[in-house]
């Protein structure tokens, strides 16, 4: 298949296993289920799910029958309504964090400036997030996009000390994820979703990393701004409860 569309829809939020089904659709055309799996190299276990998530997101068609088939939404359909989406998932966010910061904002009598450092490198990233990560008191909240999977395997010695010393750890993953780090459910309570496009470590309400990049040319923003820490949760918050 071709690379670089792949990765053009899986930074629209698509999963692989979602890009892969509709590059297949759009280049052979209506598909069963079980030749669309052959095809695009989709496990048939998934293929349903795959497909259900891509014409809930409206990027597929399915037409009733014995078997059921499934056809590509045009490209530029496909697209308007992931732009519809996620404009809409914006606004949401947005009315949420004005309702819960504003009169936080407004009965502030101080106007701090917030301590906001850049981050640049994969090492230096991890070496962060490794020590707000010891700072823990309370909680630890993950976000983990595929793009940041490469952290995963590094913190497990940090996830397993926050587990014995009784910090709540969860977890928010990417769904093609979830055979890399399934064994971690046993140290953090871990929740999987698709279209996952942004990544970070927030701890005890107080203190985060924004985790962004890919490849060389990861990067990071670290803050230990109370307000900003709090967006952060807000958002985490509403990605947990299925928003």
């Amino acid at each position: 298949m071709n690379g670089r569309i792949l990765e053009t829809l899986r930074s629209l939020g698509l999963t692989d296993y979602q890009a892969r089904a509709y590059l297949t659709l759009v280049r052979y055309g209506e598909l069963g289920a079980r030749e669309l799996s052959r095809l695009s190299g989709v496990p048939y276990s998934k293929i349903y799910g795959v497909l259900e998530a891509l014409r809930q997101r409206g990027w597929v068609g399915v037409k009733p029958g014995r078997p059921k088939t499934y056809y590509p939404k045009p490209p530029s359909e496909a697209v308007r309504a992931e732009r519809a989406r996620r404009e809409a998932e914006l606004r949401e966010l947005e009315a949420l964090v004005i309702e819960e910061l504003q009169p936080l904002y407004e009965r502030s009598k101080a106007r701090e400036r917030p301590d906001i450092w850049i981050i640049r490198g994969q090492d230096e990233v991890l070496s962060k997030v490794r020590e707000v990560m010891a700072r823990a008191s309370a909680e630890v909240l993950m976000a983990v996009p595929s793009s940041a999977s490469w952290l995963m395997e590094a913190l497990k010695p940090s996830i397993t000390h926050l587990r014995f010393t009784g910090i709540e750890v969860r977890i928010l993953a990417s769904e093609d994820l979830a055979g890399e780090i399934g064994d971690l459910g046993g140290l953090a309570e871990l929740k999987f979703r698709p279209g996952m496009f942004g990544g970070g470590v927030i701890v005890d309400a107080r203190e985060a990393v924004l985790i962004l990049g890919d490849g060389g040319s990861i990067m990071a923003i670290w803050s230990d701004y109370a307000e900003l820490a709090y967006v952060a949760k807000v958002y985490f918050e509403h990605l947990w409860s299925g928003g």
